[in-house]
C-alpha cells in the first residue's frame, strides 16, 4: 500500500493533536476535514499541506473515500459517524471515550468487529516508553495496593462541564488512567465510587466536583483513584500512579517519569519519545498491514475501560459497590 488517504471528522483540540503528528510521515495523503464549527476545518487543508473542507461527513466519506478516518468529536457525538465507516469498511481511530453509554460502545464493537476492521481508541498512554520499562519491571513483582490521581481545573470547552454531554471527568478525563491500571493489572471484579460537589461555582456546571474510586481487580489488587477539576492552581509531577509492591515502590508521574524504588536502588527513567507519533504510527502500519493485533487500544478492549468509568459514575449516582463482568 502507498500513501494511505485520512479524513478527520472533528477539528478541534485533539484532531490538531492527531494531525500535528500525521504531518510527519511522507505515507499519508490528507483527503478531507469537517467540523461543526466550519472555520475550524478551513484552517486544516494550509496546516495539512492538501485536503478538502466538508459540510457533512456522508458527503465526505462518499466524496474523498478516505483509507483512514479519524474521529475527533465531543463524547455525546458519537455513534452515526462510526456505524458510517463501518458499512464503508474504513478503519478507524476514535477519540476517547468513544460513548457515553454502553449499549451504543457495545455495538459499535459488534459491527467493528463483523466488517473486520482495524480500529483504535485514543489510550495514548498504552503507547509511552516508560510504561512499557513499568511493565516489565512488574514482572515477577507482588503488587498489593495502587493509589494514582488526576487532579485540575475544568477545561475550556463547552461541552465539558455537563454529564450529559461529556460523561464527567472520571469518563472524559480520568479515564486515561483507569485505562492503565488495566493495561498494567488485567480486569477489575468490582468498583465503589463515591463523589461530592460544593466547590465549583460555574453556569451549566453538573459534574461532581471530586471522587474516589476503590478498584478491585481479579488478581486481588485493589487501586485507589482520585479525580478532581476544582483546583485553582497547577499540580506539576503530582498526577499518576503510585504501585506498591511487596519489595518495591513504583512512583508514575503523569506522562513524565518513572521511579522504580528497591531500598537500596532506585532507577529513574524519563519519556524519550512522544506518545502521540507513536499512538498513530502504530495505527497507520496496523491499517497498511491489515494487522488489528498490532494497535494496543483496539476498540473491543477500550469498551472495557469505559463500562469500568461509566460503573464510577453509576456507583456514585446509587450509593452501591458496582460487579463488572
Amino acid at each position: 500500500m502507498g500513501k494511505l488517504k485520512v479524513a478527520m471528522v472533528g477539528c478541534g483540540g485533539i484532531g490538531s493533536f492527531h494531525l500535528s503528528h500525521l504531518v510527519l510521515f511522507d505515507d499519508v495523503e490528507f483527503v478531507g476535514f469537517m467540523d461543526i464549527r466550519p472555520e475550524r476545518a478551513q484552517e486544516k487543508p494550509t496546516t495539512a499541506g492538501g485536503g478538502k473542507v466538508y459540510d457533512d461527513y456522508i458527503t465526505m466519506l462518499d466524496d474523498a473515500k478516505p483509507d483512514v478516518l479519524y474521529i475527533c468529536v465531543p463524547p455525546d457525538q458519537h455513534g452515526f459517524i462510526e456505524f458510517e465507516a463501518i458499512k464503508r469498511k474504513i478503519p478507524f481511530l476514535v477519540e476517547k471515550p468513544m460513548a457515553l453509554s454502553m449499549d451504543l460502545a457495545n455495538s459499535i464493537r459488534d459491527e467493528v468487529e463483523k466488517a473486520g476492521l482495524v480500529t483504535a481508541v485514543g489510550f495514548q498512554d498504552r503507547y509511552l516508553d516508560i510504561i512499557e520499562k513499568t511493565k516489565e519491571f512488574l514482572e515477577g513483582q507482588t503488587v498489593g495496593l495502587i493509589d494514582g490521581a488526576w487532579l485540575g481545573g475544568i477545561p475550556g470547552v463547552y461541552w465539558w462541564s455537563s454529564y450529559a454531554t461529556s460523561g464527567g471527568q472520571i469518563v472524559e478525563q480520568n479515564i486515561h488512567l483507569f485505562d492503565m491500571v488495566r493495561y498494567l493489572f488485567g480486569e477489575p471484579a468490582r468498583v465503589y465510587c463515591a463523589g461530592a460537589r460544593g466547590i465549583v461555582n460555574k453556569e451549566g456546571y453538573d459534574l461532581h466536583d471530586y471522587s474516589s474510586a476503590v478498584i478491585t481487580f481479579k488478581n486481588n489488587v485493589i487501586a485507589t483513584l482520585f479525580t478532581g477539576c476544582y483546583l485553582n492552581r497547577n499540580v506539576p509531577n503530582k498526577n499518576g500512579l503510585h504501585i506498591r509492591c511487596a519489595d518495591s515502590d513504583i512512583r508514575y508521574i503523569l506522562r513524565q517519569s518513572v521511579e522504580f524504588d528497591m531500598g537500596e536502588k532506585k532507577e529513574t527513567y524519563y519519556r524519550q519519545a512522544d506518545q502521540g507519533i507513536t499512538e498513530d504510527r502504530v495505527f497507520l502500519d496496523a491499517v497498511k498491514a491489515n494487522n488489528p493485533k498490532l494497535v494496543k487500544s483496539p476498540y473491543a478492549d477500550a469498551c472495557k475501560s469505559l463500562a469500568l468509568t461509566l460503573a464510577c459514575n453509576e456507583s456514585i449516582a446509587t450509593g452501591k459497590e458496582i460487579i463488572l463482568g
